[in-house]
């Protein structure tokens, strides 16, 4: 039996390796107020909405794997642990 190797990048590896290009409508980025989270067997997805008196906007919908939907929760968890040291903990 032949082995294969994992050849995608692991995401520490993405931090410096890629080299990003990004239109200057992407780079302003947009507000969101309100995120909406769905999920399949294959996928979640992330409608972020703007809501502004009576009207709401979907301005944002972002779909990853469910492997890249982990990365991303680590990722979070890890970067809210570092604001809240920084910055609630030296309120206190």
């Amino acid at each position: 039996m032949a082995k294969t190797k994992n050849t995608e990048p692991k995401t520490d590896d993405l931090k410096s390796d890629v080299q990003v290009f990004i239109t200057p409508e992407v780079q302003k980025g947009v507000y969101s107020n309100i995120t909406l989270i769905h999920h399949t067997e294959n996928e979640f997805i992330f409608d972020f909405l703007m809501k502004f008196g009576n009207e709401t906007q979907l301005v944002s919908r972002v779909i990853l794997s469910p492997k890249h939907m982990k990365a991303l929760l680590d990722a979070a968890t890890d970067n809210f642990k570092k604001f809240e040291e920084k910055y609630i903990e030296e309120k206190k």
